[in-house]
């Protein structure tokens, strides 16, 4: 299989995990195949990470902005940050849905912030933390980090 065919799968089935989470929250294997899900794409991004690292080509780092561009000129590479976005942004949607279930958030409140994360990542968990602290009336994080309580 090539690292395309990689690519175009796993970037349609992404959609089912997303689906789940967005249309059936409660359901019985929605968090099990969004968690399996994550889980895959990461032991996929780890595979090509090990490729890349074993072929003897590292023209790239992570130590500068021309190193990173190098980087990412490498397939296996560019695969692995692909499925690290991927798989971590299901699993901040994954605890979007949990959290708002423990905080009795009505979902459609949440949709949002999911949508929001499936495209943009840190924008969607923002959105769902702002969604969050205005249906409590409090910002947690805030009040727990607080300088005078740590």
């Amino acid at each position: 299989m090539t690292a395309d065919s990689f690519y175009g799968y796993a970037s349609i089935l992404i959609f089912i995990p997303w689906l789940l989470l967005i249309v059936a929250p409660r359901g019985r294997y929605t968090e099990p195949v969004a968690f399996g899900s994550a889980l895959l794409l990461s032991i996929a991004a780890a595979w090509f990470t090990f490729s890349f690292l074993t072929d003897g080509e590292q023209n790239g780092s992570l130590l500068s902005l021309e190193g990173l561009k190098n980087l990412f000129r490498n397939q296996a590479m560019l695969l692995t940050g692909w499925f690290n976005y991927l798989s971590f942004s299901l699993l901040v949607g994954i605890w979007q849905v949990h959290d708002a279930r423990q905080e009795k958030l009505s979902h459609l409140v949440v949709v949002p912030g999911l949508v929001l994360t499936m495209l943009a990542g840190p924008a969607g968990l923002l959105v769902y933390l702002v969604v969050r602290a205005v249906r409590k009336g409090k910002w947690e994080w805030a009040e727990r980090y607080r300088p005078d309580r740590i």
